[in-house]
């Protein structure tokens, strides 16, 4: 390896003064979400201020502030590679955001970003069971592409610059791709895309971006080998500049520019009794696979079931594992729910067994053509009856419904009239 490319490679990891224990690394920007944030810029003539919370700090919609890239730069630290944060709630994003930077910003600014890219659609936030999930909307949308950016954008001689100025260096970095040493050239046209990112009208204006942005010296290392605003012989203005190889960040295979957070499982009973078990079978590694992805999963999918369900739950996990392993390759959650359906389905049919209800399902006897619908039916009445009764009180509403039924129907009933689950329902 020369000695220039080590060179360059070591400086992609900086030490700064932040809440980070060791080097801070570059970061991985998806290009969809990056362009996203840039096209909010175009309807800023337009824009009008809101309050995005009740009481809070109020903000541009269609407008990229520095709090806006601080959240771009947290989602795309924290984010997976699916884009998508688990059991993660804001107010810890917010800190995970603060650990990042030498300078943060409050606390009102950031949820009110937050608030600010779910009302454009940028992000979304679903409740499944105990735990909130986040979700990126705009990742990989177009090629899959991502930006690499030196972590000088955590630093505060960065993040102290006029938001512009920050916005200006992303979108050249952004266009400039992997190349190294070749001169950057945009011209400064009415509708230019850097007048509309930076809201500057003059040729003059952007030199004193470039300006602020040359000001920025890491080990000796400035942001660009040059850089001018000038006018050609057809007076037109453009912006050149040939970036620094030493910022520039050239993707290595197996290098880590994510740190996702562990997932935070709220506290409940399902979940005491869940980590109690498997600690007991000696499975507690589960915790820790998929950064507590996995362990949050089987906690929504046995979420207030009975401690019975959970003993078998457990007890299927580990011959799952014995004989499966944990490999990517193995969707052990989706193996779980199909063995739970199965064992309630038994034990549903049990109970329509032994209440005498099981004979009102709605076949009809001795006809034609009604063999496939009557090895269909137990199924579609579990299907329809499973997650609006339990099991005690199918039991108790099949002891009430069968002395109805032969009072209604007698000991004859028309299958295409009458369905054991509806008049359960009616009982209920």
């Amino acid at each position: 390896m020369g000695e220039s490319r080590r060179r360059t490679e070591q400086s992609c990891y900086l030490r700064l003064n932040n809440r980070q224990p060791g080097s801070t690394y570059p970061v991985s920007v998806d290009h969809s979400f990056l362009s996203d944030i840039f096209q909010l810029e175009k309807s800023y003539a337009s824009d009008s201020v809101f309050l995005f919370r009740k009481h809070s700090h109020p903000l541009r919609k269609f407008h990229v502030t520095a709090t806006t890239l601080r959240l771009v730069m947290t989602i795309s630290r924290r984010f997976n590679t699916e884009g998508t944060l688990v059991g993660c709630p804001v107010h810890r994003l917010y800190k995970l955001m603060l650990d990042e930077y030498e300078q943060g910003c409050s606390k009102e600014q950031f949820y009110a970003e937050i608030h600010k890219f779910i009302e454009l659609g940028l992000l979304s936030v679903s409740t499944n069971g105990i735990v909130e999930e986040w979700k990126l909307e705009s990742y990989k949308r177009d090629s899959g592409r991502f930006i690499l950016f030196h972590p000088v954008v955590f630093s505060q001689q960065f993040t102290g610059l006029p938001v512009a100025a920050q916005k200006l260096y992303l979108y050249i970095v952004s266009r400039n791709g992997n190349r190294v040493k070749s001169e950057f050239k945009e011209y400064l046209g009415r509708d230019s895309w850097i007048y509309t990112l930076t809201h500057k009208s003059r040729p003059a204006q952007i030199k004193e971006l470039l300006d602020s942005l040359s000001s920025i010296q890491i080990h000796g290392e400035r942001l660009f080998l040059n850089c001018s605003v000038e006018k050609d012989s057809l007076g037109r203005w453009s912006l050149r500049c040939a970036l620094n190889p030493y910022f520039l960040v050239r993707h290595v295979a197996g290098a880590q520019y994510r740190m996702i957070p562990q997932a935070k499982i709220p506290y409940s009973k399902t979940v005491a009794r869940l980590r109690q078990l498997v600690h007991y079978h000696k499975l507690g590694h589960i915790e820790q696979v998929q950064h507590g992805g996995l362990f949050l999963k089987l906690a929504q999918l046995l979420h207030n079931k009975s401690l019975r369900t959970l003993r078998f739950a457990v007890s299927r996990i580990r011959d799952f594992i014995l004989r499966y392993g944990l490999t990517d390759g193995v969707d052990l959650v989706s193996m779980l729910r199909a063995e739970l359906e199965d064992q309630a389905f038994v034990a549903y049919m049990e109970v329509l067994q032994h209440t005498g209800a099981y004979r009102y399902l709605g076949m009809a006897e001795n006809e034609e053509g009604v063999e496939t619908y009557a090895e269909a039916r137990p199924l579609q009445f579990f299907r329809s009856i499973k997650d609006k009764l339990s099991l005690a009180e199918l039991k108790r509403l099949c002891n009430k419904a069968v002395p109805v039924i032969r009072h209604r129907y007698g000991e004859k009933i028309d299958c295409d009239t009458f369905y054991l689950e509806d008049l359960l329902l009616e009982l209920h």
